[in-house]
C-alpha cells in the first residue's frame, strides 16, 4: 500500500487494504527481554469502558489495551513511526478490510484471536460491542455518525468471521475512524453472562473487567489509582516479551520523575517540558520526541456575557504570545500555532499584536477590559498547563483583562467540566486520534459535535465539513481549497484559540523498547518489547 504523509492526505488511499503484512513500530528492534513493566501516568480512569470516560487517563486504558478492528500503522522502524509517521492502517482484530463495491458498507474479515475467558473472536462480537457501544457511550454514536456510518443499521454479519459496517455516505476517513480507542470489541458471549434487569449491555460488570480481546488478563484494577494485567498465553496475536503490566496512577510530577530515575518506572509521560532536557542526561532513560497533530488550546464560552461578541475573542487571542508561550511553558518543544488547524497559518487573529487587541476591545465596548476566568487542569494538556495560564494571565493583564485561575483538581472532572461547558476560558488540549482534518475539523468545532461545548457553530462550516469529509484524500488541491475556507470562518470566529502544536513526548527506560507514542501519546502495551 502507498504511503502518503500529506497533512492533508491522511485519510484511507486505497479501496481495499491487506492487513496481516504491515510492519509493527519496533519489530525489528534489539529488546533486553524485560518481563515486567510499570508505567506511571498522570490517572487511571473510573472504569475501564468509554462509558467511566476519564479524558486522558481512559486514553491511557483503551489505547494500551487496543482491542479494536485496526491500528495506525506509523511505520517500519521506530525512529520512523517516532519523527514522520505514516498514518497508514493495519489490523489488530481485523485481517483485512475493504469498502464493497458499491462503497456503501466497510467489510471486515477478523483474526483467529481468543479472549480471555477462551471464547473467539467472532462477527457476532463485533455486532453486539458496536450495537452496545452506541448505548453504552453517546459520543461513540457521534464518533460513528462523523465517519458517515448508518447508525440505524449499522452491522451487518456476513458469516462468523466476517461482519460488514453499514455506510449512510462513504467519507475519506470511514475506514481511518475504525482505530480510535472508543470503539472496543468485547467477548460478547462472556459479557452477556452479566447483563442484569437494570444494565442490559453489561456495563457495569465490563466497566470493572475484561472480557475482549486485547491479549490481557485482568489481575486486579482499582478505579482511578492501578492497573495490574498478565499476558495471556492463549490470545493468539502478536506481542512482545512482557509478560506482566503495571499502571500505577501517580498524579504528583516529582514523584513520577523519582520512580523512572529510580528504575521502579520503566514508562512514564505528562511532565513538566523543563523536567525533559534532565532525564536526557541520564543514560539509563531516553526522552521520546515524537511529531504529533495534536495542539494545546484554549476554549472560550461564547455563551458568557463578555465573550459572545467574536471582536472580544479575536482581542484575546491577538494578545497571546504564542512564542513566549512555547520557549517560557514548553521549553522549545512545539511549535507556535498561527492558525486553527495545524496545516494552515496566516491567521489575523493568530498574530500577537497587543495594541490593537486594546483597541478591539474598546470597540466591542469594553476599553478597560473585563474579568475572566481561566480554568485548567494538569491532566490535560498536563502539567505545562499550570505555567501556561501564569503565562496567559501575565499577557492578558496588558489589554486589562483581569484573569483569576482557577484549578481543576481531577482529570475525570475536568472532563465533567469541559462536557457540561461549566468554564468562561479553558486550557485543553485536542489530541488528533484520527489524522484526517475531515476528522480533526468536526470533533470540536461541528455544531453538533460531542466536544463542542464552546457554544458556537456555523451552518456553512458544517456543510464545508462534509464537503471535505467526502472529498477522496486523493484530491489534494481540492481539499486544500475547501480546509481554507473551514479555517478562516473558525480562526475568525475565534471560540477554540489554538496555542502551541505540541510534540508527544515520553520517558522510557533504555530497556523496554517499542514504546513509541500513537496519535493521542498513549502506548500500545503489546508493542512493548518489540
Amino acid at each position: 500500500m502507498k504511503v502518503r504523509r500529506h497533512p492533508l492526505l491522511v485519510g484511507l488511499l486505497a479501496a481495499a487494504i491487506p492487513l496481516g503484512a504491515c510492519s509493527n513500530p519496533g519489530a525489528n528492534a534489539k529488546s533486553d527481554n524485560l518481563e515486567t513493566v510499570t508505567v506511571a501516568v498522570n490517572g487511571i480512569p473510573a472504569g475501564l469502558t468509554a462509558s467511566k470516560w476519564g479524558g486522558s487517563a481512559s486514553h491511557v486504558v483503551l489505547t494500551g489495551l487496543g482491542s479494536q478492528l485496526l491500528a495506525y500503522n506509523l511505520g517500519a522502524t521506530p525512529k520512523e513511526a517516532c519523527e514522520n509517521p505514516a498514518y497508514s492502517v493495519k489490523g489488530r482484530l481485523a485481517d483485512s478490510v475493504e469498502f464493497n463495491a458499491a462503497g456503501t458498507a466497510v467489510i471486515f474479515k477478523l483474526k483467529d484471536l481468543t479472549s480471555q475467558w477462551g471464547n473467539k473472536l467472532s462477527a457476532e462480537d463485533v455486532k453486539w460491542s458496536f450495537e452496545t457501544g452506541m448505548v453504552r457511550d453517546s459520543v461513540m454514536k457521534g464518533a460513528l455518525k462523523s465517519a458517515g456510518f448508518n447508525t440505524a443499521n449499522l452491522v451487518t454479519i456476513i458469516d462468523s468471521k466476517t461482519v460488514q459496517l453499514n455506510l449512510a455516505s462513504k467519507y475519506s476517513f470511514s475506514i481511518t475512524a475504525l482505530q480510535q480507542n472508543l470503539f472496543d470489541v468485547y467477548d460478547s458471549t462472556e459479557a452477556k453472562k452479566h447483563i442484569t434487569s437494570t444494565d442490559l449491555i453489561a456495563d457495569d460488570w465490563l466497566s470493572n473487567n475484561l472480557a475482549d480481546y486485547s491479549g490481557w488478563k485482568l489481575e486486579n484494577f482499582t478505579p482511578g489509582s492501578s492497573l495490574v494485567l498478565a499476558a495471556d498465553p492463549q490470545w493468539g496475536g502478536e506481542r512482545g516479551p512482557v509478560k506482566k503490566l503495571v499502571v500505577n496512577a501517580v498524579p504528583n510530577v516529582a514523584t513520577r520523575a523519582q520512580l523512572m530515575t529510580s528504575g521502579e518506572a520503566q514508562i512514564a509521560n505528562g511532565f513538566s517540558y523543563d523536567q525533559y532536557p534532565e532525564f536526557a542526561k541520564d543514560a539509563k532513560l531516553r526522552v521520546q520526541d515524537c511529531a504529533s497533530l495534536g495542539r494545546d488550546t484554549m476554549m472560550l464560552n461564547t455563551t458568557a456575557k463578555e465573550l459572545k461578541d467574536a471582536k472580544v475573542r479575536q482581542a484575546l487571542s491577538m494578545a497571546i504570545d504564542r512564542k513566549s508561550l512555547v520557549e517560557g511553558a514548553y521549553t522549545g518543544f512545539g511549535k507556535a500555532a498561527t492558525g486553527t488547524f495545524p496545516p494552515l497559518s496566516g491567521a489575523a487573529s493568530y498574530n500577537y499584536d497587543p495594541d490593537r487587541a486594546k483597541k478591539m476591545l474598546a470597540e466591542a465596548g469594553y476599553p478597560d477590559g473585563f474579568n475572566l476566568t481561566l480554568s485548567y487542569g494538569t491532566s490535560r494538556p498536563g502539567p505545562v498547563a499550570e505555567k501556561s495560564a501564569v503565562l496567559i494571565k501575565s499577557q492578558l493583564a496588558k489589554v486589562g483583562i483581569k484573569v483569576e485561575l482557577h484549578v481543576i483538581a481531577s482529570a475525570t472532572d475536568l472532563t465533567t467540566v469541559l462536557q457540561e461547558g461549566r468554564y468562561q476560558a479553558l486550557l485543553y488540549a485536542e489530541p488528533i486520534v484520527i489524522a484526517d482534518p475531515a476528522f480533526y475539523t468536526y470533533a470540536f468545532y461541528v455544531s453538533d459535535a460531542p466536544s463542542n461545548r464552546t457554544g458556537w457553530g456555523d451552518p456553512e462550516y458544517d456543510k464545508l465539513r462534509i464537503q471535505l469529509a467526502s472529498t477522496p484524500s486523493e484530491k489534494t488541491q481540492e481539499r486544500e481549497a475547501i480546509m481554507k475556507k473551514m479555517g478562516t470562518i473558525v480562526d475568525t470566529a475565534a471560540a477554540t484559540l489554538a496555542l502551541v502544536n505540541v510534540r508527544n513526548v515520553n520517558v522510557v527506560t533504555t530497556s523496554v523498547k517499542g514504546a513509541t507514542p500513537q496519535t493521542n501519546g498513549q502506548i500500545y502495551f503489546n508493542d512493548l518489547g518489540r
